[in-house]
């Protein structure tokens, strides 16, 4: 009987070291710098090489999404669009083809190839505000303390698709080409529009 008194004394010592030794921290907490503060740079960067690509390759088409939400808008906004906050604005990881038809200084405009061609356009340069980062739904709110954090990894996404995505496309792109595009955008369910709509691309090429 000692025995198993004995056995049982160590069992509860070595769960209580076990259970002394693991703790849950928030994402944010875990991505800091030296300095104690929070390292938008590292963290986004983590996101964009490790999560990021594999929500872009199951993006849906956008002129499959825009036929969904015209035949049923409530279960194609529940299904393929995510929102950080309650309200009209969705956001959408979309992909297509299209055809470009002017280049301008802050965007270009395309009209995607579907059976009903609409225009979009192609954000080139004022890339600010939410949109990837709540169209890729890699972010919980729940997992920082105050909006500010949030809003850097925003900065952060947007300063890649400016830096790093933009520069080398705009600089040989050219009306009548072909391009094939995986981008994000802002829905507003009281205000549906596809026409026009405004793409933030987060890959880009030009098709043969």
């Amino acid at each position: 009987m000692g025995k198993f008194i004995k056995y049982g004394i160590i069992l509860i010592v070595v769960a209580l070291l076990v259970y002394n030794s693991i703790y849950i921290k928030k994402l944010s907490e875990i991505n800091q710098s030296a300095s104690g503060k929070f390292d938008a740079t590292t963290f986004t960067k983590k996101l964009w090489e490790e999560k990021l690509p594999s929500k872009l390759d199951s993006a849906i088409a956008i002129t499959s999404l825009k036929k969904m939400i015209e035949t049923d808008a409530v279960a194609a906004f529940a299904k393929h669009t995510n929102a950080m906050a309650i309200g009209n604005y969705r956001y959408a990881l979309i992909k297509g083809t299209a055809v470009v038809n002017e280049i301008n200084v802050d965007d270009i405009l395309i009209t995607m190839q579907a059976d009903q061609p609409f225009k979009a356009l192609l954000l080139t340069e004022f890339i600010y505000g939410n949109t990837l980062r709540d169209a890729s739904a890699l972010v919980d709110l729940k997992e920082f303390p105050n909006t500010s954090e949030l809003n850097l990894v925003s900065e952060e996404f947007n300063k890649r698709i400016r830096g790093n995505v933009i520069p080398a496309f705009k600089s040989l792109v050219k009306p009548g080409n072909k391009i094939e595009f995986t981008g994000a955008v802002e829905l507003n369910k009281e205000h549906i529009r596809f026409d026009n709509i405004e793409i933030v691309p987060v890959r880009v090429k030009i098709l043969p």
